[in-house]
């Protein structure tokens, strides 16, 4: 609204746009509301806050996370897909019809990569959410559907219609959902000093972590990696996957201080690295090395790695072969397959430097 203002005794007349502009809103929305009249701040920003720590919407949690960080990885996938809510705001949507149709495309999309798994525990979840404007039938594609646990799902609804109400969201007014980190990002005490990531295919189902002069590794270590996942003789390491072809994202990551392993995790067991040349090798057992990461000093570095993503890329992988031998795919359409899978497998080794390396023995030279 403009204030205007003018007397025959001044020199000139005074105007001030948005001069009754309030940033309260009263209103009398009724029970979508949560209650009937309720004020809210409307220029304050409202978060849907999810911890992948939170093992009852873990996989929901999990699936926002990746449509946020690695959109191009989720269905439907195209190249430069971005997906809102992070950075940019989500709106709410009342209506229920176009609520159904959201959560219709959502499905058609579910249908289309898994193929029919009505009567089963798992129901299809869409992101953005269905009672979104930015929903799976806004047009743009920019939506990501997945396959998880139904009583995740579930729950995840709740959360978010919990937080609709808490904060008297309206049609169309804005949110953001923020995803929380596992608690190695939560341990705000403890400093990262250096980190290093790249992705890595499972050759043989095993990607290796070892000192640059350490190639050789030792068959106990890899016998054990099949029942631990990771396992190693101190100066090289095994990753175990669950499968053989789709690339699989590893990060190092030394902090300062010991730490408790994330309780979001998939799995975790401890780990000790010597490292007398100060490098570390990412290695795709036969294929070569994906990446080298300098670490802050040579010595020894304890701590524990863990994963996720891998039981579901497994899944994907195993449902691929099913449908190449159905639909009769070829190489190339199994490739793609392949590169779009929604999940992303990821073994992160978080360390901390404890002592000096051993010295070495001119007899081992």
């Amino acid at each position: 609204m403009t204030l205007g203002a003018n007397s025959p005794n001044a020199d000139s007349s005074y105007s001030e746009v948005g001069a009754f502009h309030s940033g309260v809103r009263f209103d009398y929305a009724g029970a979508v509301a949560g209650k009937y009249e309720g004020t809210v701040f409307t220029e304050a920003r409202v978060e849907l806050v999810l911890s992948l720590s939170d093992d009852a919407i873990k996989e929901s949690t999990r699936h926002i996370r990746d449509a946020q960080q690695y959109p191009e990885r989720t269905f439907p996938s195209w190249p430069g897909k971005t997906v809102p809510g992070k950075g940019e705001p989500l709106h709410r949507l009342i209506n229920r019809e176009e609520q159904d149709a959201n959560r219709d495309r959502a499905i058609d999309t579910c249908h289309d990569v898994w193929g029919n798994y009505e009567g089963t525990r798992p129901q299809c979840d869409e992101y953005p959410f269905s009672s979104t404007h930015e929903g799976a039938n806004a047009g743009n594609d920019r939506y990501s559907a997945r396959l998880i646990d139904g009583d995740d799902n579930e729950a995840g609804g709740r959360r978010l219609n919990s937080m609709y109400t808490a904060n008297r969201i309206l049609d169309g007014d804005p949110f953001y959902v923020k995803v929380t980190s596992c608690p190695a990002e939560e341990a705000s005490a403890v400093k990262l000093i250096t980190e290093y990531s790249t992705h890595a295919r499972p050759d043989r189902r095993i990607v290796e972590v070892y000192d640059a002069d350490a190639y050789l590794g030792g068959d106990e270590a890899l016998a054990a990696s099949r029942s631990r996942v990771a396992a190693g003789n101190g100066y090289h390491l095994y990753l175990h996957s669950l499968q053989p072809d789709i690339d699989v994202h590893v990060a190092i990551r030394v902090w300062d201080a010991p730490q408790e392993p994330p309780k979001g995790a998939e799995g975790t067991v401890p780990v000790s690295l010597e490292s007398e040349t100060g490098t570390l090798v990412i290695n795709q057992f036969t294929l070569g090395p994906a990446g080298e990461m300098p670490l802050p000093r040579p010595g020894v570095y304890e701590g524990h790695a863990w994963w996720d993503g891998r039981q579901a890329t497994a899944d994907y992988y195993n449902q691929c072969g099913h449908r190449r031998a159905i639909e009769q795919w070829d190489s190339r359409q199994l490739r793609q397959a392949w590169r779009q899978c929604p999940v992303q497998e990821r073994y992160v080794l978080d360390l901390w430097y404890v002592r000096e390396p051993d010295p070495v023995d001119d007899e081992d030279l």
